[in-house]
C-alpha cells in the first residue's frame, strides 16, 4: 500500500458478507484501523496484520462529532505516511458513517488519494428481513437528528 487512505467497508456484521475485494485488502494489509473492535466480522478477521482500535476515543470524548473529528483527524495524519492507512468500518464506508465524511474532506484538502472498498450496508439485509423493496418509497432517517429536533441537548 502507498500513501493515502483506503476505507474498507466490513458489512453488516456477518463475516460471510465481507466482500471479496475488502478480505482482500484487508489480508494484504500490514496494520488495521478499525472504527470499532465492537464488530462481530473483526474477530473473525484471522489477519496477521495489527489491528488497532478507536474505541478508546469513545471513551475520552462526550459527542459522536468529536470522536469522529478525532478519528477522521488521526486517519489523515496516518494516511499521509509513505506506507498510507488502511481504515475498516461497519457496513458500507458511505453510509452512515460520519467518521468517513470528515476523513474525504480532510483527505480532499491534503491532496491524498482515497480508495473506497465497498460493504455490504445495513440496508440490504434490513430491507430483506421486512420483505421491502428499498425502490418502492423506502425512506430512512437519523434517529438521532430527529431526536435533536424535538429534545434540545442539556449540555
Amino acid at each position: 500500500m502507498a500513501k493515502g487512505i483506503t476505507i474498507v467497508g466490513l458489512g453488516p456484521g456477518d463475516p460471510g458478507l465481507l466482500t471479496a475485494e475488502a478480505q482482500r485488502a484487508l489480508q494484504e494489509a500490514q496494520e488495521v484501523y478499525v472504527r470499532t473492535s465492537q464488530h462481530p466480522t473483526v474477530d473473525s478477521l484471522g489477519l496477521s496484520a495489527s489491528i488497532h482500535s478507536f474505541d478508546d476515543v469513545y471513551e475520552k470524548h462526550e459527542s459522536f462529532a468529536a470522536v469522529y473529528e478525532e478519528i477522521a483527524s488521526q486517519i489523515v495524519e496516518l494516511g499521509a505516511r509513505e506506507q498510507g492507512v488502511l481504515y475498516a468500518v461497519p457496513g458500507h464506508p458511505l453510509v452512515g458513517e460520519a467518521s468517513v465524511g470528515r476523513i474525504l474532506a480532510r483527505a480532499q484538502q491534503e491532496g491524498l488519494p482515497v480508495r473506497i472498498v465497498q460493504g455490504l450496508s445495513f440496508v440490504e439485509p434490513v430491507c430483506t428481513a421486512l420483505g421491502v423493496d428499498p425502490l418502492d418509497g423506502l425512506q430512512l432517517s437519523d434517529a438521532t437528528a430527529l431526536a435533536k429536533r424535538h429534545y434540545p441537548d442539556h449540555n
